[in-house]
């Protein structure tokens, strides 16, 4: 089952020279997600009812090229497998022409509504998804669990603000890009990457202060928010 969504480039959406950010890719991939779970009875809003509640884990993004402001680009998600406790969520994306602007991938855990377990995956929870296991954007791709090791080259002290927190009372996942963005010197823009993955390990409360790190290992560029105090890592991301 394929889920298409149109969705306009916002001026909030872009960077420099008014394309679509990453950060505004990832907010199309995040709502095109959550309606593909309100379609199947699986949404936000149908928590009470399904006694379900989705948590995502990690985002790998790799841009083809940014479509502009006021343009329009065409959203497609569909479910691309599954193991015994995560799910895998794949997407493309077009521009107004229809060429083919950004595909990504997604990893999922499952959480039961009331205690906030982790559940393990079952064929009733994932099928109604209607799985397209011989269709995925980047095959035999695995999340790094880890960070590669890096010597920071800059860290910063990042207080979180209300305007991050979402419906669930945590820094919304789209969000923890601002907090990337502040480990990063001035002459490094986060929108000159184009294959982007994002690692969640530990949701970030209200009112925290985070250590946001940022160095290089390799080719890639690597930022890691940890605890202040006891360097505990909420998030990980890598730039290529």
């Amino acid at each position: 089952m394929q889920v298409k969504q149109d969705f306009l480039v916002r001026l909030e959406d872009t960077g420099k020279g008014f394309v679509l950010s990453n950060k505004g890719f990832l907010i199309m991939l995040t709502n095109l997600a959550c309606i593909h779970g309100t379609r199947i009875g699986q949404g936000l809003m149908d928590r009470e009812k399904c006694h379900l509640s989705w948590m995502v884990v990690g985002w790998r993004l790799v841009v083809d090229h940014r479509p502009l402001l006021c343009e329009t680009v065409h959203g497609t998600t569909w479910a691309s497998g599954y193991g015994r406790l995560q799910t895998t969520r794949d997407f493309v994306l077009h521009d107004q022409q229809g060429q083919a602007a950004a595909k990504a991938t997604s990893s999922w855990l499952v959480l039961d509504e009331h205690n906030t377990r982790v559940l393990r995956m079952t064929p009733e929870i994932v099928e109604p998804y209607g799985l397209e296991q011989d269709h995925q954007t980047f095959p035999g791709y695995a999340f790094p669990r880890e960070a590669p090791a890096f010597t920071p080259e800059r860290t910063v002290s990042v207080q979180v603000n209300r305007a991050m927190i979402d419906c669930n009372d945590h820094v919304h996942n789209t969000a923890y890009m601002d907090l990337f963005n502040e480990a990063l010197p001035e002459d490094e823009d986060m929108d000159r990457f184009h294959d982007v993955t994002l690692v969640y390990r530990r949701e970030i409360r209200p009112g925290q202060r985070i250590k946001a790190a940022f160095g290089r290992a390799g080719e890639e560029r690597v930022v890691v928010l940890s605890e202040e105090e006891t360097d505990q890592v909420h998030a990980f991301l890598l730039l290529r």
